[in-house]
């Protein structure tokens, strides 16, 4: 898989988020508005897209193999995965990912109800109208249609340090990715130090801890 070159993904430093009651609120609007066939779908990518952290070029690339229904897991082979920046050959590695791993989002419940009643066989997890697959530019219209919905004010944090609220055209698919490294930075109902850096780093797959650090270290303090 190429490295995308789309400039949602190239700023160093998080700078958008959504707080788990601004996600709640676009997957009530998947669920509640839009052609009646196509919600379950809808409001299973709002709740994988907030759970895993997938980019969107790895969201569209998902087979319903990928979902291990039985394990409550994701299988992500190497090839749909982005490829290491920093000239790692071993980068990226086959990954299983937990789904649900803080109790939160109900993912596996979603992707079951979706897979249950989907209105088209395909092998991809999420088809489109048209193709057994969609593809990114339709899931960036679904994610933008569901925040105007939702009234989505995204939470900002620009270069000089100061916070502020944005608006529904702020939000696309990675901004999920930002949004789970802050809620799993934030979450105050553990004892374990389970969700420090590192785990967030090997959630989302960053080929070094650096990564890590330099997009989301300042989400600990803010």
């Amino acid at each position: 898989m190429s490295e995308s070159t789309n400039s949602e993904t190239q700023s160093e430093q998080a700078r958008v988020w959504l707080t788990p009651e601004q996600i709640d609120a676009m997957r009530d609007a998947a669920t509640d508005t839009g052609a009646t066939y196509l919600r379950a779908r809808n409001e299973a990518i709002i709740a994988l897209l907030a759970d895993t952290g997938l980019r969107n070029e790895e969201l569209t690339q998902l087979t319903t193999e990928m979902y291990l229904r039985d394990a409550g897991e994701l299988y992500l082979p190497t090839h749909i995965q982005k490829q290491s920046g920093n000239g790692r050959d071993d980068w990226p590695r086959s990954h299983h990912l937990e789904l649900d791993v803080d109790g939160t989002i109900g993912t596996q419940r979603s992707l079951n109800t979706y897979l249950d009643n989907r209105w088209k066989d395909s092998p991809y997890l999420f088809p489109s109208r048209q193709s057994d697959q969609m593809t990114t530019r339709s899931v960036r219209n679904v994610v933008k249609r569901l925040a105007h919905e939702a009234d989505t004010q995204p939470f900002r944090y620009d270069e000089s340090g100061e916070f502020g609220r944005g608006d529904p055209d702020n939000v696309h698919p990675h901004v999920f990715r930002h949004s789970l490294a802050y809620r799993l930075l934030h979450d105050r109902g553990r004892d374990d130090g389970q969700f420090d850096i590192y785990f967030v780093r090997n959630r989302l797959r960053h080929a070094s801890l650096q990564t890590t650090l330099r997009k989301y270290d300042h989400f600990r303090t803010i």
